[in-house]
């Protein structure tokens, strides 16, 4: 089967191509003209340079693939970054959708902040849970996220194969940007060291990626799946013991209201910024049960997802 790939270089693209190559794909990539593409062509992908916001460019990598993993997107949180995110999230997904060959299947990479956070700690998000009102207007990245997943759902409802998932927090090796993993990293450099209420739901990007292939072959179209960990439902307090514990490296952390954590990140955005601050007091807590029961997803133990990604800033 010949596989588009958008985003091929980032951290779930670096562990979804070797599985789509092994089984036999011909896989190719949409790859930015700035971007490092050698560790694609030592694996003889087949590399279309070009960017989602050139849709003449996406429309000659999709040409001729029966299969389109879109997981390409921009992760920002700040409320300047709007712009940037709903160019990327949400137009991109328009251009991806409007460059599928007749008949190909969209595997797109949505994000739990789509489905909307749990309740409280108590409670866990599901893929057909109402949308917490008034979330989008203070979360940008979550607004841009949830407008290109609309975008997916009106095309699966006008007759466009497509599915979607949505990943929890993704953890483990080899994140070549550190998007996601950066608090382990500044955890164990020490340069963290504030916490605040909220919680994440971890997921393994190995899992994911093993996930949204099985996604492509045997998921319902028009349907949202959860890819996260089974027991990855962690408060930030808990995270960053656990991270601890397996480590060995113990930290003090000073846990702040949210206001007050915002407001120290608005007068000193490093290691985080306010957006992050925002996002994280949220309760990001889901259960993968549907992808289970349809898709027979495993997710590994929370420990080993925290232990590997630990170990490639030790």
């Amino acid at each position: 089967m010949k596989v588009l790939v958008t985003g091929p270089t980032g951290f779930v693209g670096r562990h979804l191509l070797p599985l789509l190559l092994d089984r036999g794909d011909a896989v190719r990539g949409l790859v930015r003209p700035a971007t490092d593409d050698s560790w694609l062509r030592e694996r003889n992908v087949e590399v279309v340079p070009g960017d989602l916001l050139d849709p003449e460019s996406v429309r000659r990598a999709a040409a001729g693939c029966e299969r389109v993993y879109h997981l390409a997107g921009v992760v920002a949180h700040e409320r300047r970054d709007a712009e940037r995110c709903r160019a990327v999230n949400v137009e991109g997904v328009r251009t991806v959708l409007s460059a599928l060959e007749p008949g190909a299947r969209l595997v797109h990479v949505s994000s739990l902040g789509a489905v909307g956070p749990a309740r409280g700690p108590g409670d866990v998000a599901r893929e057909d849970q109402p949308f917490p009102h008034g979330v989008e207007k203070k979360l940008p990245y979550v607004a841009s996220k949830r407008a290109g997943e609309r975008l997916v759902l009106d095309a699966a409802g006008a007759g466009t194969d497509a599915v979607i998932a949505n990943p929890g927090f993704l953890l483990g090796p080899d994140d070549p940007h550190r998007v996601s993993t950066w608090p382990v990293q500044r955890y164990l450099q020490g340069t963290l060291r504030i916490t605040v209420s909220g919680g994440l739901s971890v997921a393994d990007t190995r899992d994911v990626a093993s996930g949204l292939v099985t996604l492509g072959d045997r998921g319902r179209t028009g349907e949202r799946y959860i890819l996260t960990g089974a027991d990855g439902n962690l408060t930030w307090s808990a995270f960053f013991h656990r991270v601890g514990e397996l480590t060995g490296v113990r930290r003090t952390m000073v846990r702040l209201p949210p206001r007050v954590a915002v407001a120290a990140a608005t007068l000193v955005p490093w290691p985080v910024r306010p957006g992050e601050v925002r996002l994280a007091t949220r309760w990001w807590f889901a259960a993968p049960n549907k992808a289970v029961r349809e898709l027979g997803f495993e997710p590994r133990p929370v420990d080993e997802t925290l232990r590997d990604t630990a170990v490639q800033y030790a």
